[in-house]
């Protein structure tokens, strides 16, 4: 009875696919996801890629290429993930989906020069949106804010027209370049209110975490980044601005537990993210371990070389790096 009930089920996923892509189906695609759906993604990677190689010019394979890098990314193979990403911009050039979800996963292992230029990219070949443009601003501020990219970001702004309530995560971003390039009061409160609201922009809560920490208000960070946590357990910027919590003097100073946390942001990030890296050798060093602090300053400088530009507080490792590498202490 059960094999009938599969054959039935299978013989409707067949209809469903002839009608969606008007190609005869492709069976490793239709076992890749069902196994995506069942969180099988070990599985899913290597139906999808069977797939992928037998038929190499079928009108689904940009959403077989979409789905693999999802599950990539899942498993935290992150240079694979993007390595599908970037076979998926071939196969489509002209589909947004591909560049947003590649600068998001830029953004996510905190390579904001890449996931700006990925979307300038998509906007040669797109029409501007808002989800386009807050991902765009969004890299320009943790890029550190270069001036070029900067206005480009204000130029992005102006010319779109939006209702604030109706796009939060792009108002989100639009308060932080402000508060980026202005030190805007306004723009602090602003996010302050998005971030207590009810159901508040997980964007918001996290930046207000930030800037809480920025003025040495730690239980209330704290308060902030736990909620944000709550939401994203393994988000790499929430664990490494929680590890920074600790590292601070004082009452709240717990070097190794901001060690435990900024090894989950790193882990987070497959040993990619230059920022976590950073906080975690800052964490070494608060711990008393200067061997591994300076292993892991090290790794963050070489990683940090390949990225377009360089991030925010290069100088700050470099002087780290240098201070771990004579022995000092500051």
């Amino acid at each position: 009875m059960k094999n009938f009930s599969d054959l039935k089920a299978n013989i409707g996923l067949y209809k469903d696919w002839i009608v969606s892509w008007r190609s005869l189906p492709v069976r490793p695609w239709i076992k890749a996801a069902q196994a995506y759906k069942q969180g099988n993604f070990e599985k899913a990677i290597e139906l999808y890629r069977r797939g992928l190689k037998a038929h190499p010019c079928n009108p689904a394979r940009l959403n077989a290429l979409l789905d693999l890098s999802h599950c990539l990314f899942r498993l935290r193979r992150f240079e694979e993930a993007e390595q599908a990403l970037r076979q998926a911009s071939v196969a489509g050039p002209g589909e947004r989906e591909v560049y947003l979800r590649l600068a998001r996963l830029q953004l996510w292992l905190g390579h904001s020069a890449e996931a700006a230029w990925t979307i300038r990219t998509c906007l040669q070949k797109v029409p501007s949106d808002p989800d386009l443009i807050t991902v765009f601003v969004t890299a320009v501020v943790e890029g550190g804010g270069a001036a070029h990219l900067v206005h480009e970001a204000q130029e992005l702004l102006r010319e779109l027209h939006y209702e604030p309530e109706g796009f939060p995560r792009l108002e989100v971003a639009r308060l932080r370049l402000e508060l980026l390039t202005s030190d805007s009061v306004a723009a602090r409160e602003e996010i302050g209110k998005l971030a207590t609201a009810d159901k508040g922009p997980f964007e918001a809560v996290v930046s207000f975490a930030q800037i809480l920490l920025g003025e040495g208000k730690l239980a209330y960070a704290r308060h902030h980044l736990h909620r944000a946590l709550s939401v994203s357990p393994e988000h790499p910027r929430v664990l490494r601005l929680l590890s920074r919590s600790y590292l601070e003097t004082g009452v709240f100073f717990e070097p190794d537990y901001a060690v435990q946390l900024a090894t989950r942001a790193c882990q987070a990030t497959g040993w990619k993210g230059v920022r976590e890296m950073h906080v975690l050798a800052q964490s070494y060093m608060a711990s008393g371990d200067k061997i591994s602090a300076l292993l892991v300053a090290s790794k963050a400088k070489d990683i940090g070389r390949k990225l377009l530009g360089s991030f925010p507080d290069a100088k700050k490792l470099e002087q780290l790096i240098e201070q771990l590498s004579t022995g000092t202490q500051a």
